[in-house]
C-alpha cells in the first residue's frame, strides 16, 4: 500500500491572505482526507509563510517559498512539479470548495 496521497491540491500563492484563508477553511472541512496541500509562494514578503505557520486546521501542508519570483504561470507549474498525488487539483488562492464533500 502506498503512502502517497490520491490528490494533490496545488496552490500557487501570491500574498492575498484573506483569500487564502477562505480556501484553507474550505479544505479543512472536507470529508475526503486522502490529499496533500502544496503551496508554492511567489510573494515578496512573509505573509503567506506566516499564515501557513499559524494555520493549524490542516496537517498535510507542504510549503515551498520560491527562491526567485516565477510569475504566472510558472508558479502554477512549480506547484504541480512538487505534487506527489495521483491526481492534481490546481486551486488559486481566490478559489475554494463550495461544499464539504
Amino acid at each position: 500500500m502506498s503512502n502517497l496521497p490520491l490528490i494533490s491540491i496545488c496552490i500557487p500563492a501570491y500574498k492575498r491572505i484573506e483569500f487564502l484563508q477562505r480556501l484553507f477553511n474550505s479544505i479543512a472541512i472536507q470529508t475526503y482526507k486522502d490529499y496533500e496541500v502544496i503551496i508554492t509562494d511567489d510573494s515578496p514578503d512573509e505573509s503567506v509563510s506566516t499564515f501557513i505557520k499559524n494555520y493549524g486546521a490542516i496537517d498535510n501542508v507542504l510549503y515551498f517559498r520560491n527562491l526567485i519570483t516565477l510569475g504566472t504561470p510558472e508558479n502554477w507549474n512549480e506547484s504541480i512539479r512538487k505534487a506527489s498525488g495521483t491526481w492534481i487539483k490546481l486551486m488559486h488562492d481566490d478559489d475554494w470548495f463550495a461544499k464539504e464533500n
